[in-house]
């Protein structure tokens, strides 16, 4: 169960809270807002996207891409290395088009916490869920996200610019219970998947804690990580698609989707709007996360946004610098937070969810990331000192450089949603499947992460590209594509569209979701 889950089924939380939560979570996300908080990671835009889009917008595609974020690059990506060559008869109308409401990857992405870590805690609960085996997979395929990144950013040339290094996260326990069931669940992780856990290790020696600064901590689970600064590489990797593909991939920011309608008496099924005009598409993918539901009402309910806080802070005069040697996770009784160091010395501190109004239902259901919550501030400006003790020091000035707010999305059964979106959720009745027409286009959805983007995004997208160009030969340079890596937890169909929604009303119901 996600911590918005728990939060919304807490008796300790007066129940018109969390009704008022559950009202939100059903209701339109709507367009992202231009007014924003100031994310420490746009200070500076990439000298690509730094201008607005001016040209007009192509009058027809293949592939409508909504949203810029990491997963709107690797579906890109995945769509144009394995797009058939076949030459466009009109250079306006190129295969792929990404739209973004702002600037591009201002989004989620643009806003979090640039950590790639999964600490394999939920593999008891999979297990018992789903089995074993399903609980490998889904392991398997988070943990694949580490190396895949790393690698990437290799070929790409852009481990010095995104800052894009493995480092070992320290996922630190205070008190004896908490230590004591993480303990059981790590050796459940060792015994059921002693491969892939290695390297992990339990650490609880006072003395051992005291050399990692942790000196607070009860113990320690620690294993491979990574951190990167997320818009450069995001940008990275779309002037990368730009400069290989020119002909065949646009992007267009400040374009907000308004709407998309049926276009059934063309080979193009879509008419999508936009503030900027009309575009016809065979093909339309929503990597909009937490606005999904805006333009798939069906979804919502189904995915529900949620707000997070991060911040960039000064160090305290006595720290050590561990840029390439830790990144930390910090678990409570009730939520955890989340750390990473910049080789400039930053410490990027997210988290402090359930600190924030209501213990967090406050932030439930809210697509905005135009406002700061003040109590989740006064919470992580104090948290590191707090954390660290004699080990932190002190920091001359301001010790916060940079505060911010962005949008998460969560599913209400735990997983990702990724596949072809049916006609029950989109409303529109071109999705419906045409047994007739196998290359007629579609709707497709990768989005809630659960605010795990970082370890799931980016094979979601390469995976929903895959079911794109399985389904539309024409698109395809090849008919065939393994996807037995990806879980089928994470697969749209109309059975998990009719179960994994929340309730409407809090009151005599009962929790749905399986996780």
């Amino acid at each position: 169960m996600s911590i918005a889950q728990r939060i919304l089924y807490d008796p300790s939380i007066p129940p018109s809270e969390r009704q008022q939560a559950l009202d939100r979570i059903h209701s339109d996300p709507g367009i992202p807002n231009e007014s924003t908080t100031s994310s420490f990671w746009l200070q500076s835009l990439h000298e690509k996207f730094a201008q607005r889009s001016s040209r007009p917008l192509p009058k027809k595609t293949d592939v409508v891409i909504i949203g810029s974020g990491i997963t709107g690059a690797s579906i890109a990506r995945t769509l144009l290395q394995n797009r058939a060559n076949v030459a466009s008869s009109d250079s306006l109308c190129p295969a792929v088009v990404m739209l973004e409401a702002r600037d591009i990857c201002s989004g989620a992405t643009g806003r979090n916490g640039g950590h790639i870590v999964d600490t394999a805690d939920e593999y008891a609960e999979l297990s018992d869920v789903f089995g074993e085996e399903a609980a490998r997979k889904v392991l398997r395929f988070r943990l694949a996200h580490l190396p895949e990144m790393l690698d990437f950013a290799e070929d790409l040339g852009l481990r010095e610019e995104a800052q894009v290094r493995k480092v070992k996260f320290l996922s630190t326990y205070f008190g004896e219970e908490p230590w004591k069931a993480a303990l059981g669940r790590f050796h459940r992780f060792k015994k059921g998947m002693p491969e892939e856990s290695k390297d992990w290790v339990a650490i609880d020696n006072k003395s051992l804690l005291e050399g990692l600064n942790l000196s607070k901590a009860t113990g320690v689970i620690s294993g491979p990580a990574g951190a990167l600064w997320p818009y450069k590489f995001v940008t990275g990797v779309l002037a990368h698609l730009l400069s290989n593909y020119p002909d065949t991939f646009r992007i267009e920011d400040h374009t907000s989707v308004t709407a998309i309608h049926d276009n059934p008496s063309s080979k193009h099924k879509y008419r999508v709007e936009t503030n900027r005009g009309t575009i016809l598409a065979r093909h339309v993918i929503h990597c909009t996360n937490a606005h999904v539901g805006y333009l798939v009402p069906g979804l919502r309910g189904r995915i529900f946004p949620v707000r997070g806080q991060m911040s960039a802070q000064t160090p305290g005069s006595n720290f050590p610098c561990q840029v390439t040697q830790h990144s930390w996770l910090f678990n409570y009784d009730r939520g955890f937070d989340y750390l990473t160091q910049l080789p400039s010395g930053q410490m990027m501190l997210g988290g402090g969810f359930t600190n924030g109004e209501g213990r967090g239902t406050a932030d439930l259901g809210v697509s905005t990331d135009n406002e700061l919550s003040l109590y989740c501030d006064i919470y992580l400006s104090g948290a590191l000192r707090a954390i660290f003790g004699h080990r932190w020091g002190r920091v001359q000035g301001d010790p916060v450089q940079a505060m911010w707010t962005g949008n998460m999305a969560f599913s209400a059964d735990g997983f990702p949603w990724v596949g072809r979106l049916p006609e029950s959720v989109t409303h529109r009745s071109s999705t419906q499947v045409n047994e007739a027409k196998p290359n007629a286009g579609a709707e497709w959805v990768c989005a809630a992460f659960g605010g795990e983007g970082m370890v799931q995004a980016w094979l979601c997208g390469k995976a929903l590209a895959t079911m794109l160009l399985l389904q539309d030969n024409e698109l395809a340079s090849a008919a065939e594509a393994d996807l037995s890596w990806f879980p089928e937890q994470m697969l749209v169909c109309e059975e998990r569209a009719a179960k994994a929604i929340l309730p409407r009303c809090l009151a005599g119901t009962r929790h749905q979701a399986n996780l």
